[in-house]
């Protein structure tokens, strides 16, 4: 019978078997560790996604709600069509929300005078994809469109985005609302009537600053309201000796605003 001294000093090594056995047994260890290993990068990556998506929404949502908030002209008010101008460079600056095929698209253009985008809603970018398209849109005043964009006062809107993960499916919804200034009148002040003065009196002009409002048809008269007669466009030419002009704007939509200014002419 072999002593435990033997047994230490024998020059035997492992069997086939057993290193069969411990490689088996390694591997499986190594395949679960990879396994866990992927998985988790997996679920990491879509988190990611869905952490993005959230994230380029919500500055979507927070750029629109200040735009709406500010000197901004809805052109379009429909369920799942949002567009409006605001001044951008003395022309106008068109915003577009809208949702298509259960994805939300956007775009932004530069134009001369702002109108209601006609081009397809999938011709803008694609912004993110949406869980349900049911409970994604915008509500203007409480209602899911508006046949006046001018007058809207309050604009809500709501996204369902995607927010499976780990093979569960769920969705997370944004929501946000934005209290228009400029309802039901035009986003116009004083200092937007210019008068530029001149050998035979004073020029009057609006500001080329109110381009992103559209075609305006304007009415010139004293503050006691005696008129100075009919302009050329949105310009006309005053004789000397009037001080003081109450210009009355008025856009495509009908909205109309009221501004004064002084005319200081030596």
């Amino acid at each position: 019978m072999p002593t435990p001294a033997d047994i230490c000093h024998r020059d035997d090594g492992f069997t086939l078997v057993e290193l069969l056995v411990g490689i088996t047994i390694s591997l499986i260890v190594l395949l679960a560790t990879l396994t866990s290993l992927d998985a988790f990068s997996s679920n990491a990556a879509q988190q990611t996604r869905i952490t993005d998506a959230h994230n380029q929404v919500r500055t979507v949502m927070d750029n629109t709600v200040t735009d709406l908030r500010g000197a901004s002209l809805i052109l379009t008010a429909a369920a799942t069509d949002l567009a409006y101008s605001v001044p951008d460079a003395g022309g106008a600056r068109i915003e577009r929300l809208c949702v298509s095929g259960g994805d939300l698209f956007g775009s932004s253009t530069v134009v001369a005078t702002p109108v209601a985008p006609t081009a397809a809603c999938s011709s803008g970018t694609k912004l993110v994809s949406l869980k349900s398209t049911s409970s994604t849109g915008f509500t203007y005043d409480g209602v899911s469109s508006s046949a006046t964009p001018a007058l809207v006062k309050n604009v809500g809107l709501t996204f369902s985005l995607d927010a499976t993960h780990a093979d569960r499916a769920a969705s997370s919804t944004l929501k946000a609302s934005a209290a228009r200034r400029s309802a039901g009148s035009l986003p116009i002040t004083d200092d937007d009537l210019d008068a530029d003065c001149n050998e035979n009196g004073a020029l009057l002009s609006l500001s080329a600053d109110l381009a992103f409002l559209g075609p305006l048809t304007v009415t010139y008269a004293t503050d006691g309201g005696v008129s100075l007669g009919l302009p050329t466009g949105t310009t006309l030419q005053i004789p000397e000796g009037i001080t003081t002009v109450v210009a009355t704007i008025t856009d495509a939509a009908g909205v109309t605003n009221t501004i004064e200014s002084d005319v200081e002419c030596d």
